[in-house]
């Protein structure tokens, strides 16, 4: 593994801890996920100052270089967590969804509610006025009596 690489790693390492790190403090990244990158840079990191784990492992694995088993760490890592975020991602289009059925049947129920109160409403007016009515039909007869 070239002296390159492994100063790449370190560095990419130390730019991911320092960012999630800072996300952590302003409050924009969520506990698993800081977690995970922090797995990731501490994985990175171990494999760019002892080179002896990546040989090691690149034997015993069977892979031809440690660098190949770098970018298939790297990569099975990356593919992991694009799987949990659809996950999580199918989670919430499910949840979207029951939640918009249930605002349609409350604001249809409210509706209906609305609808039976105007109804309600134009009933108790129109009784009134036609309670006007006979009150006034009555009293023009009571003065025509007189």
């Amino acid at each position: 593994m070239s002296d390159t690489l492994r100063i790449l790693m370190l560095i990419v390492a130390v730019v991911t801890a320092v960012w999630i790190l800072y996300k952590i403090r302003k409050l924009k990244v969520k506990m698993e996920d800081a977690i995970f990158w922090i797995i990731f840079a501490g994985i990175l990191c171990v494999m760019g100052m002892f080179p002896q784990v990546t040989y090691w492992l690149t034997y015993k694995i069977g892979i031809l270089s440690p660098a190949n088993l770098i970018f298939l760490v790297v990569i099975f890592l990356l593919v992991e967590k694009v799987f949990t975020l659809s996950i999580i991602v199918s989670q919430l289009e499910e949840k979207i969804s029951v939640l918009s059925a249930e605002v349609a049947v409350r604001s249809h129920a409210a509706e209906k509610r609305l609808d039976k109160a105007e109804d309600s409403l134009e009933s108790s007016r129109a009784a009134a006025e036609q309670e006007n009515v006979e009150k006034t039909d009555g009293a023009a007869e009571h003065e025509e009596t007189v």
